[in-house]
């Protein structure tokens, strides 16, 4: 696996920036660009398979941990992918939790990063489902920085260029009441309006590249008009 993984990841990255030509935008301008500035939980919407492969390109400098869905390790093909690409297996059918200590000696000991995509499955497009509440959990026991990702997904093959935001690195509020289960929950539900918050400022700023891109096609144009004008003239 130690030899296979470079190479698989090396492969992927290539894949990835050809055919998928991400796009990144920063909610605040970063001080490292496409480097995480210490290890840390990255929180990402789930579009499709691309998703964990796309945001370990863009961090590429850095060692990013996707957590998977168990038995998609056991699939021909794309089980080869997971297993040498430093994927953590999670049991969604058994509640087994051995992925949060798995992902804590991730966190804490080996000083890399984890992310992990609370929707649980593929939403639809600019819809979020419901957050699980197993980010806000591996969040509050880690207690490393979170870094929330929205991709403006699905992401496909040869389709449209991938685009996502990146915000900047934030911590949970600390619990202020002895019932953890409330806290939790509450934390669950404010990763979720981050998540939102997130997606319409990357509609916000696709939006005014769209316009910029106008005005400069037809200030082209009139340049080019202006041109032939000045040429009758000579």
């Amino acid at each position: 696996m130690k030899i296979m993984t470079p190479i698989v990841e090396g492969l992927t990255a290539f894949l990835v920036k050809v055919l998928l030509r991400p796009k990144v935008y920063y909610v605040e301008p970063p001080k490292h660009l496409h480097k995480l500035d210490e290890p840390s939980l990255l929180i990402i919407n789930h579009t499709s398979h691309l998703d964990g492969p796309v945001v370990t390109t863009v961090f590429r400098k850095d060692r990013i941990h996707n957590l998977a869905a168990k038995d998609r390790f056991e699939q021909r093909g794309f089980g080869f992918f997971l297993r040498h690409t430093r994927c953590i297996p999670i049991d969604r059918k058994h509640g087994d939790l051995t992925w949060i200590n798995e992902s804590l000696k991730t966190l804490q000991q080996d000083k890399e990063s984890v992310a992990i995509f609370p929707e649980g499955r593929h939403g639809e497009h600019r819809k979020q489902l419901r957050f699980q509440k197993g980010a806000a959990m591996l969040a509050a026991v880690s207690k490393v920085p979170i870094v929330m990702v929205y991709i403006d997904g699905p992401i496909k093959i040869l389709g449209p260029r991938a685009r996502l935001i990146v915000s900047p690195p934030f911590h949970l509020n600390p619990p202020s009441q002895k019932v953890y289960s409330h806290y939790i929950k509450e934390q669950t539900e404010v990763l979720q309006q981050k998540m939102k918050a997130l997606m319409e400022e990357l509609m916000k700023r696709m939006k005014q590249r769209a316009r910029l891109g106008e005005a400069g096609r037809v200030l082209g144009a009139g340049a080019k008009v202006s041109g032939i004008i000045v040429s009758c003239f000579k």
